[in-house]
């Protein structure tokens, strides 16, 4: 993939975020808010998510100008893309009669259009949205993990993972705000212990290497806040900490220091937010 395709979605999140607004930080008041291709009903996964959430539209549903035109709609004229990434694994042999096979990662690119920006589309109404208490629905997640570290509620006024002895320690459930805010950082931590080498074994993170103010430290938490916000979003719990000055500005540092790191950050949660789930391929 090119750097220009890099340079577009990063630059896409440095806006969202000088205007101070984390586009993974979201509440979701019960709606369907994974984006989803409009055709396929297919959800969209990693950077594509949090790409699509920097949008300001209502309907999840999103489709390429093609797409439109095959649903017997129209793109308005003036609309503007969103550029999204598509990755498969591609098999190549050195030659014809060579049994063995090369895997590399093949990454394209297309611009979306959100059904609010056409005409005329011909589409089915969006599916009810199956009614379950977040609250239920996000104390499953936790509960269910499989292979999950320990996890405390001793972490006075901290929250966080111990690489050592896969553990996980948050302050007492009583001093959190709302239930968004507990669960978001208790996803934040489950996020960051799927690196152990039990589970998805991020190395940087196993091997304690990664220092705060590193490269490698401002990754793993931008895993972690992806993690958290793609488990938030399952559940249908508000997903809105700390959009303080502070926060904001660490996140537009080392996004302008790395224009690769939102897409392989956002992979990575993925990963680990499947793992979460259990539904890890």
């Amino acid at each position: 993939m090119s750097n220009a395709v890099y340079d577009k979605i990063t630059d896409q999140l440095i806006a969202a975020l000088e205007q101070g607004t984390p586009p993974w930080r979201k509440p979701w008041n019960g709606s369907v808010s994974l984006p989803r291709n409009a055709v396929s009903n297919r959800a969209y996964t990693g950077v594509n998510v949090i790409t699509l959430w920097t949008t300001s539209y209502s309907d999840p549903r999103w489709l390429t100008f093609n797409q439109a035109n095959q649903l017997n709609g129209t793109v308005r004229k003036g609309e503007k893309s969103t550029p999204i990434t598509f990755y498969k694994p591609l098999d190549l042999k050195a030659d014809q009669d060579d049994e063995e096979t090369t895997r590399i990662p093949l990454f394209r690119y297309y611009h979306v259009f959100n059904v609010e920006q056409c005409d005329n589309l011909v589409l089915p109404p969006l599916p009810e949205h199956k009614t379950v208490d977040p609250i239920t629905e996000a104390e499953s997640i936790v509960a269910g993990m499989p292979n999950p570290p320990s996890i405390d509620h001793d972490g006075g006024n901290r929250a966080f993972y111990r690489p050592s002895n896969d553990s996980v320690h948050l302050p007492a459930r009583n001093t959190f705000e709302t239930p968004g805010e507990y669960y978001s950082t208790a996803f934040h931590e489950l996020t960051h212990s799927t690196g152990h080498k039990s589970r998805l074994d991020r190395h940087d993170l196993e091997a304690g290497v990664s220092h705060f103010g590193s490269a490698n430290y401002s990754k793993e938490e931008l895993i972690a806040e992806f993690g958290s916000a793609f488990l938030c979003a399952h559940a249908g719990i508000d997903n809105t900490l700390d959009n303080s000055a502070a926060y904001i500005a660490g996140w537009l540092k080392a996004l302008k220091g790395n224009n690769k790191l939102a897409i392989t950050a956002a992979s990575a949660a993925q990963k680990a937010a499947d793992y979460v789930l259990g539904t890890e391929s």
